[in-house]
């Protein structure tokens, strides 16, 4: 059985190399995460569609390539991966254009009923992860469908964890991307928001107006994102600040919250503190911020997982 079950849409992914030359790859947000947790160790069902033709079979080499295992309902010939295209400026920052609506995982996303079939054989997987970018592509049906299998997953232990990733141009409006995310977030274990989403969507004004209402939520561990600076943990009826080193150059910013989030799971799969995921979190994301692309390569996630086994032998040694 799978450690964790990841629902999302994987995309081809242009990426420049100069101002006429693009590199092709794979890319996705929950992707990028599922191929860092792999390659932390964790293994991964990772639900989607991808579709038929050869971009389609490009992605499933290499989601091989990365270890991760593809749940998919039968190929739609008609249907084809999603493309985005990143331009990047001269401080790493990146936009995207994206050419998804017809994609195949989009019309999954709109299937409530197939996709239910693909969930129900991991219902016993002991972690689920998807984000705000993967509800905005349901229809109203399959939202209320996730609901009803959140509600049922949990009863039976799952642990369901989520980032908001909040995409004005995925949702007719913040106010109904809100109420989405509110109701996933009530249903939520481990919440990984980062502040300018919670302002937007929620009002806060501040990081302690943040915080002191995410105390009061529902989720027993609350990781708040603001920059690449610092982090704050709500758990265990307390708010604690933590400091994360900054990169000492950054390159691409392409995936680099992404990998926190597969980082920090992996940690806290491997029940290092929660704080300690932190750390391992910042630093491994400190690392793909020093790349091109989303995702480390397979020698630098193997660094990463040794130092991770490390922070294991030491808390175990302390305890």
């Amino acid at each position: 059985m799978s450690d964790i079950v990841i629902l999302g849409e994987v995309m081809i992914e242009l990426a420049p190399l100069n101002e006429k030359r693009y590199a092709l790859g794979a890319a996705g947000d929950t992707y990028n995460t599922a191929c860092t947790l792999q390659g932390l160790g964790v293994d991964v069902a990772y639900v989607t569609a991808l579709g038929s033709g050869l971009q389609a079979d490009r992605i499933r080499t290499h989601a091989a390539s990365h270890h991760v295992t593809l749940a998919e309902p039968d190929i739609d010939p008609l249907r084809h991966p999603g493309l985005y295209l990143i331009s990047t400026d001269d401080a790493g920052e990146r936009s995207f254009e994206y050419w998804r609506n017809d994609s195949a995982a989009s019309a999954l996303f709109k299937q409530p009923t197939t996709l239910l079939a693909l969930l129900e054989p991991l219902k016993n997987t002991p972690y689920l992860y998807f984000t705000g970018i993967t509800l905005a592509l349901m229809n109203e049906a399959s939202q209320q469908m996730l609901l009803s299998f959140l509600h049922e997953y949990r009863s039976r232990g799952g642990t369901v964890i989520f980032d908001p990733n909040f995409r004005p141009a995925l949702w007719p409006s913040a106010a109904e991307a809100a109420a989405a995310i509110a109701q996933v977030q009530a249903l939520t274990d481990i919440y990984l928001p980062g502040f300018e989403e919670e302002e937007t969507l929620f009002g806060f004004a501040s990081i302690d107006e943040a915080a002191q209402a995410l105390l009061n939520a529902s989720a027993r561990e609350v990781i708040l994102k603001n920059g690449a600076q610092t982090c704050t943990l709500i758990a265990d009826d307390s708010i604690r600040e933590v400091n994360i080193e900054p990169a000492r150059e950054v390159l691409d910013t392409t995936g680099a919250g992404d990998t926190f989030n597969g980082a920090y799971i992996a940690a806290r799969l491997a029940h290092i503190a929660a704080i300690d995921a932190i750390t391992f979190a910042g630093q491994t994301a400190t690392e793909v911020l020093q790349v091109n692309g989303g995702v480390l390569a397979t020698a630098q996630l193997q660094q990463m997982k040794g130092i991770l086994q490390s922070l294991k032998q030491q808390q175990q040694q302390q305890q």
